[in-house]
């Protein structure tokens, strides 16, 4: 095959990996929301909540909203294998998605401070060693996926140049494991929601992202 259509093809199956569509809505105000808003309240634990209609995640505590991200644009993805679309009977909207992980994981970058260091004593008339930010410690890739369990996605695409320190990655790597999802020779995300934020949105939700995993609320 020419080298030519080789890379479409590529490009076509990593694209029609997943069929998209916009997030449909339910009601907001269903005891089942609100009963599972109340335990994620009592758990006393960080969770997460994705509203679908006024478009943004909320990073919560006890009930308390401490974070906002806004959301530029929301899609469900369904996966599809050999060009065919597969539909995901899974009731997502107005249930709690738990245990999310980031992937890639997120990396603190140490500073190793040496006593003595002549580099870090303080130089009369020279301005002293500015102590780096979060922005400069914690590396965001400009795509990444939140994993929970049972196979559901958020897939978070930042649009915009990331502030701080960018991670590396490799979008051919993505797209080969695309590629190979479409064929079939690996396992697909059974329903992925894609996220596009701004990339300064998307890098505060990524460095902020709780330790322990938290757990997710779709809200209507």
């Amino acid at each position: 095959m020419p080298k030519r259509s080789l890379a479409l093809a590529f490009v076509f199956l990593g694209l029609a990996a997943l069929a998209a569509e916009p997030a449909t809505t339910a009601d907001e105000g269903s005891p089942s929301v609100l009963v599972q808003r109340k335990a994620l309240a009592a758990s006393k634990r960080f969770y997460l909540e994705l509203d679908l209609s006024r478009k943004e995640i909320r990073l919560c505590h006890t009930g308390a909203t401490l974070a906002v991200y806004p959301v530029a644009s929301v899609e469900v993805g369904f996966p599809r294998r050999f060009f065919l679309p597969r539909r995901s009977d899974d009731l997502w909207i107005g249930r709690t998605w738990s245990q999310g992980h980031l992937d890639p994981p997120a990396e603190l970058k140490r500073i190793r401070i040496v006593p003595g260091d002549e580099a870090t004593a303080p130089t009369p008339g020279k301005a002293e060693v500015i102590p780096p930010t979060l922005d400069d410690l914690i590396p965001v890739p400009p795509r990444f996926r939140i994993l929970f369990d049972g196979g559901r996605v958020l897939l978070v695409e930042l649009t915009g140049e990331v502030p701080g320190a960018l991670m590396a990655t490799s979008p051919w790597k993505i797209r080969w494991r695309e590629f190979q999802e479409g064929l079939g020779l690996k396992p697909s995300d059974p329903l992925r929601v894609r996220l596009r934020l701004d990339a300064a949105t998307g890098a505060a939700l990524y460095r902020s992202f709780p330790a322990d995993p938290p757990d997710l609320l779709v809200v209507p």
